[in-house]
């Protein structure tokens, strides 16, 4: 490992002195007239000719250009192009400035900031949304959210409603990589799922990857989802309030000075009121949740930044039971971004992020309380090469240190019957690093090849059981034990993780892209649950539980017609994961001393195509999503008894083969817009009972076969119209207000169906998270 980080460094140190002779660089910036702030993904053309580039994520771009004159045109969406002459005779930094369309209405689109990005990118299976587009989608409550807007696109599902978490490609919902301004999140959801934990008014931007995932990116299989927060306004101070049937919201920004900008937003949960529309063993629950986020943005000089970002959480629910579950998040970043010169820039930051869960049983007699979380803290680097036009080289590399306290239980009082027990802390180290080539070959063909290398190391104090080869491995077989001290190895892995994406352009209309990646994840969440639970935990990879290893092919087709108003496109995956953990039938996972004993490895396999239809631009816009998709598993025991339907392939909890969104916005003039989405979905897998018998005299049921059976399909309608009273872009207080009706026919999906035997006779019920139409108002005020 010291051999591959010394590489590293070396590359760096040769980059910074490197320098391309005879060649005459523009670079600069492309920002926002108004507010100042950096354009992402803008694009940079030359007018009659193949020399152009699109902006980082700090608006920075840089391009080799001729000395003779010629024409350089600047664009993005949702802004007026800007061209200007240029006939330089040295290198030479230009900063556009992009006026703001004004839209009284602003059209809902789920697109990459570039209108021809689904053609031209060399990015596949990526998915981009904008603040814009999520405020014009119904959904329940009526307040704009990251993650179900996010479901309406292919490749992305969760187990029901209500569902914590999210589903990418067959994978499950901890392999998704989720960063906030660098920060990890370990729980993307409030109230049990309803909410995504971010709140939408201060985001700028969100990118989702399924496939082709970026060098720079791994630690999880699935996907990657990066949202950027947005920068406070550096020109004056603006503010932003909300409110709707469960939450309100409020957002602050402005300068601090002259080189000094904030953003600070708020949001606060009232839904006790809600609860009790819902069904019989939910509406008695009590649930409260609030968020904070806060940014400070530092300009040194022309061609650095500083910035710091904050995050925190917490969420309270109560079922009728006498438990109460509480979770809450912590995180911060403090990033450096530098453009070093004309064509090197740095990115440093350093990040920390804590995820705790807390129960508490209320019960007399019966009073605990159980612990558990984890902590994030990372150092991390990368250096952005552009020697021309035609190449970009990225380098980077991490170091992570995990703690994670897997669970403890204590007594709330001396009158509780409930005995304490704790499970030992575990702590491990994980080192990254990695090298990116982007390459435009030819116009046609451009190819992008990157190399990660990850490392691993479990470190103790712990103890360590072994156990009697040839059986089993149970609590009875476990021979001896083997004492680590602090900071000693226990054990440690790694691996290369290659990443490779190919762009073949057919004409500027359409092209052909494929991809391959391979990720590995050190971390395992440890559920038995079908959906993400607030008592699921952490565990690190250990002796007995390696890293989970997944392998992804894709291939796509893409099609813009008219201009980019219609994009169309399929794509088809087949993923490889090795080394998947699955609990024992009748596992006992929570506060498990010997874990390793309640688990088995297991494979999984997915497969799937994806098409999709959209229509960007006009008085209506829309899409079209469609996904077929099959994720099984197989246990991987070589001992019958622990083995899962027998070794043979069973389909995965959250395995939905048919998928169908289709959502569609409709501009009606001053100020009035109307929007609907359609969602229907198989039902997922559950287990079902295929016969009744006795022991003693007791009857028992017998279950079928691991996920044999289904539960019945889900498919629902939601519907909003929403009035924008802003006149003109001048006008800065404005009010939207949205009325949404989500569920509008009253169709009660079940999110789960269970049996249960009365009078001898097996009977099925089902749970219903939603049994009815739910109306919702929301209301957003600028000023």
């Amino acid at each position: 490992m010291k051999h591959h980080f010394t590489a590293f460094f070396l590359i760096a140190s040769l980059l910074c002195v490197y320098e391309v002779k005879g060649q005459i660089r523009l670079f600069g910036q492309i920002i926002n007239k108004t507010t100042q702030k950096p354009i992402s993904g803008a694009s940079v053309q030359m007018l009659n000719s193949n020399v152009g580039t699109t902006s980082d994520s700090s608006g920075n771009y840089t391009l080799t250009v001729p000395s003779t004159g010629f024409n350089l045109r600047a664009t993005a969406v949702g802004y007026y192009p800007k061209m200007r002459y240029f006939e330089p005779k040295k290198d030479t930094r230009y900063v556009f400035e992009l006026a703001e369309e004004f839209k009284q209405l602003d059209e809902v689109t789920v697109k990459t900031n570039r209108e021809d990005a689904n053609v031209s990118s060399i990015e596949m299976s990526t998915l981009k949304l904008d603040t814009k587009s999520l405020r014009r989608i119904p959904v329940v409550f009526g307040e704009a959210d990251i993650i179900k807007a996010l479901l309406l696109q292919p490749g992305v599902s969760t187990v029901g409603e209500g569902a914590a978490g999210f589903n990418v490609r067959g994978g499950r919902t901890d392999q998704n990589l989720v960063l906030l301004d660098e920060m990890p999140l370990f729980s993307t959801s409030h109230l049990l799922g309803f909410f995504t934990n971010v709140n939408p008014d201060v985001v700028q931007d969100v990118t989702l990857y399924k496939a082709g995932i970026p060098a720079q990116y791994g630690g999880r299989l699935s996907s990657m989802m990066n949202i950027n927060l947005k920068n406070g306004n550096p020109n004056k101070i603006n503010y932003q309030a909300g409110a709707g049937n469960v939450s309100a919201r409020l957002v602050a920004e402005g300068p601090l000075g002259k080189k000094l900008t904030f953003i600070l937003g708020g949001r606060i949960a009232y839904p006790n009121w809600m609860i009790k529309r819902f069904p019989d063993n939910i509406r008695n629950s009590r649930a409260f949740f609030y968020d904070l986020n806060a940014k400070l943005r530092y300009q040194i000089g022309k061609n650095q930044q500083l910035t710091l970002s904050t995050y925190l959480n917490h969420d309270d629910f109560k079922f009728p039971d006498d438990t109460v579950y509480s979770w809450n998040a912590k995180a911060a970043s403090l990033q450096w971004n530098a453009q070093l010169n004309d064509r090197l820039s740095l990115n440093a930051a350093a990040v920390y992020s804590d995820y705790a869960f807390q129960m508490e049983g209320i019960k007399e007699f019966y009073r605990f309380r159980f612990q558990s979380g984890i902590t994030h803290k990372e150092l991390k680097t990368n250096l952005i090469f552009v020697p021309s036009e035609a190449h970009r080289l990225d380098v980077g590399a991490s170091m992570i240190r995990y703690d994670v306290a897997p669970g403890y239980r204590t007594r709330v009082d001396d009158e509780s019957n409930i005995n304490p027990k704790a499970i030992a802390n575990e702590q491990a180290y994980e080192y990254s690093a990695y090298v990116s080539e982007e390459w435009n070959v030819a116009r046609w063909l451009t190819v992008q090849a990157g190399l990660r290398y990850a490392a691993f190391a479990l470190v103790g104090p712990k103890t360590v059981y072994n156990y009697e080869a040839g059986v089993p491995r149970t609590p009875e077989t476990a021979t001896e034990s083997t004492q680590y001290s602090s900071g000693q190895k226990i054990q440690s892995y790694g691996g290369f993780e290659p990443r490779v994406s190919l762009r073949i352009g057919l004409s500027k209309m359409h092209s052909i892209k494929l991809s391959y990646n391979r990720t590995r994840q050190y971390l395992h969440l440890i559920t038995n649950t079908t959906a993400i639970s607030p008592a699921d935990f952490w565990k690190l990879s250990d002796n007995y539980l390696p890293p989970q290893v997944a392998d992804q092919y894709a291939a796509g087709y893409y099609l813009n017609l008219k201009d980019n108003v219609y994009e169309f496109s399929v794509e088809g995956y087949y993923k490889n994961i090795s080394l998947l953990l699955e609990a024992k039938n009748g596992a006992i996972l929570l506060l498990n001393p010997q874990l390793e004993t309640a688990l088995i490895t297991a494979r999984g396999l997915a497969y799937g195509v994806e098409l999709s239809a959209k229509k960007n631009k006009g008085q209506f816009t829309g899409q079209v999503n469609y996904t077929y998709a099959r994720t099984f598993i197989q246990s991987l025991s070589t001992f019958a008894l622990e083995q899962i339907n027998q070794g043979n392939w069973f389909p995965a909890n959250y395995d939905k083969p048919h998928i169908l969104n289709v959502a569609a916005n409709l501009t009606l003039g001053r100020g009035w817009s109307m929007s609907s989405n359609f969602t229907y979905n198989t039902g997922r897998p559950a287990i079902y009972p295929d016969g009744n018998y006795s022991v003693a005299g007791y009857p028992l049921i017998n279950y079928s076969r691991r996920n044999a059976d289904r539960i019945p399909d889900y498919h629902r309608l939601d519907w909003a119209i929403t009035k924008n009273t802003r006149q003109n872009k001048e006008q800065l207080r404005y009010s939207t207000w949205v009325f949404s009706l989500y569920n509008v026919y009253g169709r009660e999906n079940p999110y789960s169906v269970y049996f249960a035997r009365f009078n001898r006779i097996t009977r099925a019920y089902q749970l219903a998270v939603f049994g009815s139409v739910v109306p919702a108002l929301s209301w957003n005020y600028n000023f």
